[in-house]
This record gives C-alpha cells, structure tokens and sequence, in this order.
C-alpha cells in the first residue's frame, strides 16, 4: 500500500484542509496577506473557507463514499493548478509557491491511484474499481 493511496492520509489531508478553511474563514493575518498578494477580489474572499470545507468533507468522506474522495481529489487537482498559476502570475515568493506545487502533486497522484481498498482487500460501497 502506498501511503498516498491509505484512507488516514485522506483523514489527516481532511484535517489539514479544515484547519485551512477556519484560519481563512477568520482570516489569520498570514493568510489575508497572502491573498492579498495574490490579488483575490474581495467578493470571492468569503467562498473560499467553504470550498476548503466542502473539500474537507469530501476527503473525509473515504471510509463510506471512496469514489466521492477520488472526485474530491480531482478537483483539488485543478484547485492546486489554478492556484499555482495565480502565484506564478502575481510572482509570489518562492516560500508561497512551494505548498501549492507539493499539493499539486500530491492530490495528482491521488486521483490517479484512489483509495487503497478497505481492510480485508474489499472496496467499500460506491468505490471505482
């Protein structure tokens, strides 16, 4: 089993990710700052938390529902690719840079694998083959 492909990597990104979307629901001054930086217009500012949760959920969501984990990474995917792109466009530094590059290619690799199956070599309900 690959760890990428293990449900509690799923769980601990799930983690991550909800912890992201608190701190840029508050927002943390680190975290205004850098979307200040990136240029993100005010009216869009109060979705992305709850794109951030709802992207939580759907990783979570591994142990019941794994196909709906592998949707979620997918769109991570492109999330990660979006953002890149932004903070190559805005010529953010290089420290900024890094975390979408990583999760780029982590949730590529993701999609691509899915979930590794439940205990015992059976994938649960609703997962792809």
């Amino acid at each position: 089993m690959n760890v990428l492909t293990a449900r509690p990597t799923y769980a601990a990104l799930a983690a991550f990710l909800a912890g992201d979307a608190v701190a840029t629901a508050i927002p943390v001054p680190y975290v205004a700052a850098n979307m200040d930086a990136m240029r993100v217009p005010a009216r869009i500012r109060p979705a992305v938390p709850v794109v951030k949760a709802a992207a939580a959920l759907g990783l979570a969501s591994v142990f019941r529902y794994p196909a709906v984990a592998r949707l979620t990474t997918g769109l991570l995917t492109l999330y990660f690719a979006v953002a890149l792109g932004i903070h190559v466009r805005v010529r953010n530094q290089l420290a900024n840079i890094i975390p979408p590059v990583v999760l780029l290619g982590v949730f590529a690799v993701m999609t691509a694998r899915g979930p590794h199956p439940a205990p015992g070599g059976e994938r649960a309900p609703g997962s792809a083959s």
